[in-house]
């Protein structure tokens, strides 16, 4: 794993990752197809320009590394569009920016470059799935946090790691000698590397004398929890202790960090309620044509510190929503939502008028979503650490929103959290 900016990245993709902008460069690349020679500088703009829109355009079509399963109709579909797009993309700077050497044999080349990613990512798909190359690592635990880690690992084999597994029995005294001398073969025998701890129980559990000895050889040990953490990006609420997030990295609380965060929420929420002036105007007269009631709807949400503040959004409901039904969660697919409002949730401009929130200073523009008082009292009951989420303004978008699909459960609130 390599860290950077406190999110693990898998080697494997990284490298993999720059070796496929290597090879589009270098497929492109033709002296004047990319002007690089034609004048100084201009065409190094072109080499960090065209790799930059691909990758965006792939990763919008959800053709990143570790790369889904896709049929192979879905495979070819996908990549037709994210070349077209870039395509598109790329036109649209050249008619603004002109740059020499994109002509016709340019765009002939870019034409070939789907079939030229399909090629690389299916051959590096089969390769990552050999594990000829791949990490071998050692779990030592049988509860939940070990079930979910086998299962990451075994649906993703181009994680780079072969699994092996260790159950730890320290119910009888007698055989711990003998379990380390097994312990210590499989470390040798199948050069082990990293050692994932995933005991339930540690203090009774932990094999300290034997973990330590591994790590002075050099061998790294890595719990279970943080282990999850660095592989999905998520942190398992469900089976962390206190001490992990007492003795973390993170809650870093700097005042000029929180002073440029706020001076830019003032900036950007000015600007986006500015340029977003017209569709404003417009989406007011299509909600108030299509059905009775006010424009814009005012709902109580949780803010920084447990303060309440009154959330504003263009109504995309029914006037009468919850008349009969009361608070209940909304759904992506709620038979309450009107027609415009189907459109507007869809394309989340029912969340323009937020910005409002922001400039005032009870939302910030990243951060975890605000929730209903009614729901936060269910789900602090239910959720460990819920109440963490306070400690931070909320956001119009944050982690959650962008990993994660629209939250209407008790079971997504625990899973963006």
């Amino acid at each position: 794993m390599i860290r950077i900016f406190n999110r693990y990245l898998s080697a494997r993709h990284t490298l993999y990752f720059i070796l496929e902008n290597l090879f589009i460069l270098l497929f492109l690349m033709g002296g004047a197809t990319l002007g690089v020679g034609a004048k100084p500088g201009i065409g190094w703009a072109n080499l960090i320009l065209i790799p930059f829109v691909c990758q965006v355009c792939s990763y919008y079509n959800e053709l990143r590394p570790p790369f889904p399963r896709f049929s192979l109709k879905e495979f070819w579909v996908k990549h037709l569009q994210a070349i077209l797009w870039a395509m598109m993309i790329l036109s649209a700077i050249y008619v603004m920016i002109p740059l020499p050497g994109v002509g016709g044999s340019f765009w002939v080349r870019f034409a070939f470059i789907p079939f030229v990613l399909i090629g690389l990512r299916l051959g590096y798909q089969i390769l990552a799935e050999t594990n000829r190359w791949n990490t071998a690592i050692l779990m030592i635990g049988s509860g939940p946090v070990a079930a979910l880690l086998k299962g990451a690992l075994t649906r993703d084999q181009s994680l780079g790691y072969r699994l092996f597994h260790f159950h730890w029995d320290l119910t009888d005294p007698d055989d711990l000698g003998e379990q380390w001398v097994r312990l210590e073969e499989i470390v040798k025998e199948h050069k082990i590397k990293k050692v994932i701890v995933a005991l339930d129980d540690r203090r009774r559990q932990l094999p300290v004398a034997s973990l330590l000895d591994l790590r002075v050889q050099g061998v790294e040990v890595v719990e279970g929890v943080s282990f999850y953490e660095q592989l999905s990006g998520k942190i398992l609420i469900q089976s962390m202790k206190p001490s992990h997030l007492i003795f973390s990295e993170g809650f870093r609380r700097l005042t000029v960090g929180r002073i440029i965060k706020r001076a830019l929420d003032i900036v950007l929420s000015v600007v986006g309620l500015t340029l977003s002036l017209p569709i404003f105007l417009v989406l007011c007269a299509l909600i108030k044509i299509e059905s009775r009631g006010p424009v814009f709807y005012r709902q109580e949400r949780m803010g920084e510190n447990g303060r309440p503040f009154m959330l504003i959004k263009f109504r995309s409901m029914r006037q009468d929503a919850e008349v009969e039904s009361g608070p209940v969660w909304a759904s992506e697919n709620d038979s309450r939502t009107t027609r415009l409002g189907k459109i507007l949730r869809i394309l989340r401009l029912d969340e323009i008028p937020q910005m409002i929130n922001v400039l005032k200073g009870e939302m910030s523009f990243v951060g975890p979503r605000p929730e209903r008082p009614v729901f936060v009292e269910q789900l602090r009951k239910k959720i460990p650490y819920y109440d963490l989420r306070f400690t931070v303004k909320p956001g119009l978008t944050g982690w959650a929103q962008v990993k994660y699909r629209y939250g209407a459960t008790e079971e997504d609130a625990l899973e963006k959290l």
